[in-house]
């Protein structure tokens, strides 16, 4: 939109003339979203309050005179109306569909998901061309994810996301982002290219013209930022941009916040979860091995049982003089023909320990072998007197 130009300035021309200009010139101004809307309303009021005063402390005496200035009274209030009813329509159609979008983001799942679709979102609900998401951390402004609309050339985006990707910016006092961070407000920067407090060498590769931006800050304090700017001359940017930015922030951020609480209880769910099935898993196998226990328990409570009855210790053989009852235990299975693995399953004992009872066992008897052993066993058994 070109400079706002009172049209009470220079030579009077017709008063109804005069009224239609300044009728499509303010209208014409307020639908091509010009950057001026509010002072031209401001300066309307004032234009007003001049004809007022004209027409009260020095009345014209040509009657046609005074009805041309309460012709022209008449309709500058007329435009003022109507172009805050305009104003105010068009705020309030930006604000649902910043809540639309709000809605779509509520529905994500996780707050990566919400990163990574918040600045399209930011764009399409407040007519923006390109919106950045930004992280905080500490004292560095971090860019995170970008969208751009389809307006700008592929070789372009392609250097500006390069240019992005891994860029850490210090916030320094002096810094429009640190303000931002500091006073937790948004802010419209009109001319970035002259303003000291920008960040230029970002603004160079994104050939911005001007740009808005507002903190998120879900529990108070700020841990993010959104940009959001327009490509070329399609529109100016407003105070109405500033503050559009600016809501949506602050939904973002609540957003956000519920986003990695979820993420937080999801996490500390599956952990659960896992120690639950881990515990499930080691009450199973402690299950089993009890089992297991009992049943070599009563095993070898019966192999005893067997060889109290082949070594009859009421008679005093020799046997039961010549082995001790864990020997007469592994020779009663090793003439049942159990290997050394299955003596140590069923006398719950190591395979070790029952080579070394066997070892004993046949120095004992002086036989060279399991096979001469259990014969001399045989023997001793039948013939007690036996030598």
């Amino acid at each position: 939109m070109e400079p706002y130009a009172s049209p009470l300035a220079g030579p009077r021309p017709d008063p109804r003339l005069w009224s239609r200009a300044l009728k499509e010139q303010l209208l014409r101004a307020s639908t091509s979203g010009g950057a001026d809307i509010a002072e031209a309303i401001a300066e309307l009021y004032d234009q007003a309050g001049e004809l007022r005063a004209s027409l009260t402390d020095h009345a014209p005496r040509d009657p046609d005179v005074a009805a041309d200035l309460c012709a022209r009274l008449i309709e500058m209030t007329e435009v003022r109306h109507e172009l805050r009813e305009e104003v105010i329509a068009e705020r309030f159609a930006t604000l649902t569909r910043i809540q639309q979008a709000l809605g779509r983001l509520r529905m994500l799942d996780s707050a990566t998901e919400l990163i990574d679709a918040a600045p399209k979102e930011l764009c399409e609900s407040c007519d923006f061309d390109r919106g950045l998401i930004s992280r905080v951390h500490g004292s560095t402004w971090l860019p995170q994810q970008l969208y751009v609309a389809e307006r700008q050339d592929g070789e372009e985006l392609e250097s500006l996301r390069s240019y992005l990707d891994g860029l850490a910016i210090p916030l320094s006092s002096a810094l429009l982002e640190t303000e931002l961070v500091r006073r937790k407000a948004p802010a419209l920067v009109r001319e970035p290219m002259s303003d000291p407090r920008v960040f230029h060498p970002l603004m160079r590769e994104a050939a911005s013209r001007a740009y808005v931006a507002a903190p998120i800050m879900p529990t108070g304090r700020v841990i993010g930022l959104l940009h959001g700017d327009i490509q070329g001359e399609r529109r100016p940017l407003t105070t109405a941009d500033r503050d559009n930015i600016f809501t949506f922030a602050e939904g973002f951020g609540l957003i956000y916040e519920r986003a990695v609480l979820l993420d937080r209880l999801r996490a500390q769910r599956d952990r659960v979860r896992e120690t639950f099935d881990a515990t499930g898993t080691l009450l199973d196998e402690l299950c089993a091995a009890e089992v297991r226990l009992h049943r070599q328990e009563r095993e070898a409570a019966a192999v005893s049982e067997t060889a109290g009855r082949m070594f009859n210790t009421a008679r005093e053989t020799r046997l039961t003089a010549l082995f001790t009852t864990r020997e007469r235990d592994v020779l009663a299975l090793m003439v049942e023909g159990a290997t050394n693995g299955q003596i140590a399953e069923r006398l719950v004992i190591a395979e070790g320990t029952v080579k070394s009872h066997v070892k004993h066992i046949l120095r004992k008897l002086r036989a060279s072998n399991r096979a001469e052993a259990i014969s001399l066993c045989l023997q001793l058994r039948n013939d007690p007197q036996a030598s």
